[in-house]
């Protein structure tokens, strides 16, 4: 059975349109290795990171080595050029924040500890209950600090007078969490401590506090009857089968009644950090609900409108931060399909974290690779700003990290600090990144392999696809725009200025080092350099997460058109390797068709009491995709029922020797249950 799908318009990947900013350019003012004690080996697993009034820059660092877990809190000059001091921590802080006169407040399991500005003298340690789990944590200019989290059973004390004194769920309910905020005076003295949630538990995610001594909220609640106050942006009537969605609140500077609250959207993402500008706006950083994206979403400071909502393709996001002139600054970790503007660097083969700048209304006024960063890790990026609009970003270097400058003592490479600063003179990067056009894999590229290269200036403003017939094949050349592999033209399906789609020549050999470039209207650009390897795989998505993928009646699979168990189920891929008979490149396959020639297996993992074992889905065809571009695949599997709509994985070469790159791609589809 064959099924056809035409790819040519789904490789057009919605590259995020980019706001004209004549006058904001950031450029590398230093990069530095992070000096770390010798003999901690692995990976920082946590990095958090703030400024003071003179702005010294502060860093709480977590390191994870076999059978035990360290904790630092490192203070560097405001240049950044020397370590002020470097402390172990005797306890496991979860969150820090730093007044303007360079206090530290840690918070740790279930109580908040003021640090002096030596980082050693303890000038208080207050308890914040029992049975609880602090979460966010932020400092007034007096002061006084403002931690969330979450309690479980009994162990939290409220004040009176406090928003809500009494928990919102029975202590006898298992596994339901409170949300609560509480105050400490300067003294460290609980100033109030009030429980917020609804009937089923709520767990807050990130706090911050403006001027006034306002507490800002943000979480998750499993309940529709979470507290939205009259007026708020969005209440749980809003959201279509509700289960869970994220939450901001406001509460008054004495905690006793809410100045908003309010649900932030109805696509059940999960709110990750907050902060504020100094208009009391709040912006707030979610991770979308398959894990493969982030929306950035700004509210007015009365909690009665959305100001801008910001989707970009980057999972797990970590860093928040707003200046004096609203502008947001996020920290993420992403890959190759990342939207670019004023890229200073080009991605990293492995991923590479990117720090983005929006203004007041949700504009992109840069967005840059951090140069030598390391993307997926066990350490996501943080970001800071400091004096003079200076930026912060830390994280994990790569291998081929190069500082601007060394820091004593900085051997180990397990953390790198680069500071941006405005620099009107900064050079960007046309050409920033490549990948599998349909994973968006960057570790490598196979012959005849559908890849997306993105960046700026790359093709026309307006987009241009090919008109192509079985004869011709697809052009080398469209609208101005050739792109070479070691100098060989490869056939293009799309160019426009952030993205071309294009097909890497058969004749590329395996281990050779292969410079991609792009020329466009005879200006040629930067080039990126990949390793060639045998198979590449990757399955094509609507979303990253599900396959663009037909049902066995024709119909596409949706969560309204689930497959059923027994049907067969098509997918689409590229990146699986060499055909025969071998087919020009750019060619569109007919009939007879060639067949792939490493082989292909469809799999998933099934829970047994002995742990996850791998099992074979039938497979009905798996080879070239009939009608399309030579170079995609297309694979007809027969559907069972695997517990869910579990990962799927698309294992190319079994067990032949190391292909040297990605030989499993995985992805979902929606089965009936």
């Amino acid at each position: 059975m064959l099924r056809k799908l035409s790819l040519w318009f789904a490789l057009l990947s919605a590259t995020t349109a980019m706001a004209a900013a004549e006058n904001f350019l950031l450029g590398v003012n230093y990069s530095e290795l992070i000096p770390i004690p010798t003999g901690s080996s692995y990976g920082p697993v946590q990095v958090s990171t703030g400024t003071d009034a003179q702005g010294s820059v502060y860093l709480l660092v977590t390191l994870a080595q076999p059978n035990t877990v360290f904790y630092y809190l490192i203070k560097l000059t405001p240049a950044g050029d020397r370590v002020v001091y470097q402390n172990t921590l005797a306890f496991q802080p979860s969150v820090m924040a730093v007044d303007p006169a360079g206090n530290v407040y840690l918070a740790g399991n279930d109580f908040v500890q003021k640090l002096g500005t030596d980082g050693t003298t303890v000038l208080y340690t207050t308890s914040i209950g029992q049975n609880v789990t602090l979460t966010g944590l932020a400092v007034d200019a007096s002061g006084r600090v403002y931690v969330t989290g979450w309690s479980y059973g009994s162990g939290f004390e409220t004040t009176p007078g406090a928003l809500q004194q009494t928990p919102p769920n029975p202590a006898s309910v298992p596994g339901v969490d409170d949300a609560f905020v509480v105050r400490l005076k300067a003294s460290g003295a609980i100033d109030y401590a009030t429980y917020l949630g609804g009937s089923s538990q709520a767990q807050p995610s990130g706090i911050a506090v403006d001027a006034s001594g306002s507490a800002f909220v943000t979480g998750v609640a499993d309940s529709a009857s979470f507290p939205v106050t009259p007026g708020a942006y969005l209440a749980a009537s809003g959201i279509p089968n509700f289960v869970a969605a994220s939450f901001l609140a406001r509460l008054s500077p004495d905690g006793s009644t809410l100045i908003y609250s309010t649900f932030t959207d109805a696509q059940g993402n999960h709110a990750a950090a907050i902060a504020l500008d100094s208009a009391d706006n709040a912006v707030v950083l979610l991770s979308n609900a398959a894990g493969t994206g982030s929306v950035a979403l700004r509210f007015n400071a009365q909690g009665t409108a959305e100001m801008f909502s910001k989707t970009l393709p980057a999972s797990r996001p970590a860093g928040l931060a707003v200046d004096a002139a609203g502008n947001t600054y996020l920290a993420l970790p992403t890959g190759t399909n990342y939207p670019v503007k004023n890229s200073l660097a080009a991605c990293d083969a492995n991923g590479s974290s990117v720090l983005t700048v929006l203004d007041g209304s949700g504009n992109v006024l840069q967005s840059t690779y951090v140069p030598g960063s390391s993307g997926y890790t066990n350490t996501p990026p943080a970001v800071g700003l400091g004096e003079n609009s200076t930026v912060y970003v830390v994280g994990s270097p790569t291998a081929s990290y190069t500082p601007t400058r060394q820091l004593a003592g900085s051997a180990l490479r397990l953390l790198f600090l680069t500071s941006f600063a405005q620099d009107t003179k900064a050079q960007a990067m046309q050409l920033a990144c490549l990948g599998n056009a349909a994973s968006y894999d960057s570790t490598g590229i196979a012959g005849g392999e559908l890849v997306s290269l993105f960046g700026q200036g790359l093709g026309p403003a307006n987009g241009a696809q090919p008109q192509v017939d079985a004869q011709t094949g697809f052009p080398k050349q469209l609208g101005g725009v050739v792109v070479t592999f070691n100098g060989s033209p490869g056939p293009l399906l799309y160019v426009q200025d952030g993205q071309v789609n294009a097909i890497a020549p058969w004749s590329l050999q395996f281990g050779d080092t292969v410079e991609v470039c792009v020329v466009y209207n005879g200006a040629p650009a930067n080039c990126l350099a990949r390793t060639v390897v045998v198979a590449d795989p990757g399955v094509f998505t609507v979303d990253g997460y599900y396959a663009a993928a037909l049902n066995q009646d024709g119909s596409s699979n949706s969560a309204s058109h689930p497959a059923q168990v027994g049907s067969v189920v098509t997918v689409f891929a590229t990146g699986l390797g060499p055909i025969d008979p071998p087919q020009p490149d750019g060619a569109i396959v007919g009939v007879p068709l060639p067949a792939n020639v490493l082989p292909v297996e469809m799999i998933w993992y099934q829970e047994t009491i002995f742990g996850l074992f791998p099992a074979s889905l039938a497979i009905n065809y798996a080879g070239p995709a009939p009608y399309e571009a030579a170079g995609v695949s297309q694979i007809n599997f027969v559907v069972q029922n695997i517990g869910g709509n579990g990962p799927l994985y698309l294992d190319v070469g079994g067990a032949a020797a190391d292909l040297g790159g990605a030989q499993s791609a995985g992805f979902q589809v929606y089965i009936a249950q």
